[in-house]
């Protein structure tokens, strides 16, 4: 299940918390320990981008951190509401299926998106086929 659903998050340019928690909260694990081990087994693509962007030169720290704090921010509100939830109603297939249909909207529309991009950057006059060297 990790091997699939990490290529398929790769492939398809998605966080790979998209295809574990829903995988997770099927397995019947509760929706704050899918959370907690999605986010652990997503850190190393993150860290991986992370490290690649840096040494680009394309890594703006000042929007990193107003970012970072806006998902802390969000992330405990929606981990203290799904908690809550669940204590209240003790049902997760609700999860399930929100993350379901988030994961096909996303795979839906990224390749839409990536082409429109690359689109507007061809007609700008870039090479989208040129690599940036981390040397330069």
């Amino acid at each position: 299940m990790g091997f699939v659903g990490g290529w398929a998050a790769g492939a398809l340019g998605l966080g790979g918390g998209s295809i574990y928690n829903p995988a997770f909260l099927a397995l019947g694990v509760n929706p704050r320990t899918a959370g907690a081990t999605g986010m652990y087994l997503v850190i190393y693509s993150a860290l991986n981008a992370t490290i690649i962007n840096w040494i680009s030169g394309l890594l703006d720290l000042q929007y990193g951190a107003f970012l970072g704090a806006w998902v802390v921010v969000g992330s405990l509100s929606g981990m203290f509401a799904a908690d809550s939830y669940v204590k209240k109603s003790g049902k997760q297939s609700v999860f399930v299926w929100i993350l379901c249909i988030v994961f096909i909207i996303a795979a839906a529309l990224t390749p839409y998106v990536a082409y429109k991009q690359l689109s507007n950057e061809v007609q700008a006059g870039q090479n989208i086929m040129a690599f940036i060297s981390p040397c330069a």
